[in-house]
């Protein structure tokens, strides 16, 4: 059976992770990231935390370094200077201070006291830790044989246990396949599904239906949806006019993505950098669609760059929640306060995607391919084909361009009528090297009339030059 790598695996990481983090008894030692930091959070790290301005006699107690200099002692609570003052009934010594409205209970005081008296192990917030593959608990009793069919179970079944709890009863076939269906799918069960699913009453129905569906294109279009909404995918621009754009490629490249069942590192490598893979093809250039769908501002008046730095904020930020799992805007503009990531940080991430900018590119779809190639495979023909019966192509050639030089023809600038021209709500300033400045509102489809007289005689071509304002890059 195929494993759905990127999304149940996942799922049942953590929530591997989470029942072997629970305490399986009340002897259990102090975990600091789930008893002890919460409360030194809660009551504490206004004063002593990461805020450089809020902090207070130049102590944090935020990071291992700093708050087991002397603050906390490992393994002995009467040096703890910390755990002092909070056991202190001294209203000018006693931490929190009574003026802050905050207060620890002598609970909380003796969970600390134990976490000292244990070594004050540090750990850091479970997002942050490599996940490691626990033991699945031992169990005994009558329901453990007829209901753990997995190691995911005993956990469950452990944390039931715990509880007082027993597990509900094994819903029927009919509730297990519209379960599934939905989950895998997101569509109900057809009726024949149904049907099909009762009546097999061999051993692995339910594990053949779980790769049915897992094979099923619409698997890769339910789960393909999350990853898209954290891609900001979209079918138009976003800004002012939201006008319509065509990105779908990408789209179906993550949905095709899922339905391979991609590893979720090469899954990543090709949305931030398939284009710098050696012979890098078109679907990896397509997967860094995630990257170019930031929204797009068309109004008149934008600033290029500015749009360009606004896109390249947004792409970091897409980074930071979709791979990272972060909220790293902050570091914008300041160090991070409750995320590790310092705005150094945070501007190294900035420069490799600032070394290049490439709005768009043009991908095929495999019947334009087939006659993108059937094309150039005639012209190729046909160039082959003159050269042969021309044996003086290349000199013919060079002799028609040196005519075209040579026999230039004399452009002359038409001036406007007016000294101020104004189509469709757009101003059109006349400029002393006889150009336009366009200026104001441009509509999206807007067609500029401008009226001349001339007193030329032979008028042979029109040419139009679109030039790009000297303030702009």
């Amino acid at each position: 059976m195929k494993p759905p790598r990127l999304t149940f695996t996942v799922i049942a990481s953590v929530a591997i992770a989470a029942f072997a983090a629970a305490p399986a008894a009340a002897e259990a030692p102090v975990d600091f990231a789930r008893d002890v930091r919460p409360i030194l959070s809660a009551t504490c790290f206004k004063c002593h935390g990461p805020d450089e301005k809020e902090r207070k006699a130049d102590l944090r107690l935020d990071l291992q370094e700093a708050a087991l200099a002397g603050a906390f002692v490992p393994g002995k609570p009467a040096e703890s200077e910390a755990l002092r003052r909070m056991r202190s009934t001294d209203p000018d010594e006693r931490m929190p201070p009574p003026n802050s409205g905050k207060s620890l209970t002598d609970a909380q005081i003796a969970i600390i006291q134990k976490w000292i008296e244990q070594g004050a192990p540090w750990s850091s917030h479970w997002s942050f830790a490599a996940p490691q593959r626990p033991e699945p608990p031992r169990l005994a009793g009558e329901t453990t044989a007829g209901w753990v069919r997995n190691p995911i179970d005993s956990f469950i079944l452990a944390r039931l246990r715990q509880d007082n709890l027993s597990p509900s009863p094994e819903a029927d076939k009919t509730t297990l396949i519209r379960r599934l269906t939905l989950d895998l799918v997101g569509l109900p069960p057809a009726v024949e599904e149904v049907d099909r699913f009762l009546a097999d009453a061999s051993p692995g129905a339910y594990d053949r239906l779980v790769s049915r569906l897992l094979d099923s294109p619409h698997y890769g279009e339910l789960w393909g949806r999350r990853w898209l909404d954290a891609a900001r995918y979209a079918d138009s621009d976003g800004y002012e006019k939201d006008k319509s754009r065509q990105v779908w490629f990408y789209r179906d490249w993550v949905i095709a993505a899922l339905n391979r069942d991609l590893p979720y590192d090469q899954f990543i490598i090709e949305q931030l950098a398939g284009d710098l893979l050696p012979g890098a093809t078109q679907d990896q250039q397509v997967a860094t669609g995630f990257l170019r769908n930031s929204m797009i501002n068309e109004e008149g008046g934008v600033h290029p760059e500015q749009f360009r730095m606004e896109a390249m904020f947004d792409r970091l930020d897409a980074i930071g929640k979709s791979v990272l799992g972060l909220t790293i805007q902050c570091a914008q503009c300041h160090n991070h306060k409750f995320d590790p990531l310092t705005q150094e940080e945070y501007y190294r991430m900035f420069a490799f995607l600032n070394n290049a900018h490439e709005a768009n590119i043009a991908v095929y779809t495999p019947q334009e391919e087939m006659r993108r190639a059937e094309l150039f495979r005639r012209m190729s023909e046909i160039e082959a084909d003159l050269q042969h019966r021309h044996a003086d192509w290349a000199e013919r050639m060079a002799a028609w361009e040196n005519s075209v030089m040579a026999n230039q023809p004399a452009w002359t600038v038409l001036e406007p009528m007016g000294e101020e021209l104004v189509s469709g709500g757009q101003k059109l300033l006349p400029q002393g090297d006889g150009s336009l400045l366009a200026q104001g509102y441009a509509p999206t489809k807007h067609t500029a009339k401008i009226s001349s007289q001339t007193a030329l005689k032979s008028i042979t071509a029109f040419r139009l030059e679109l030039l790009t304002h000297p303030d702009l890059p």
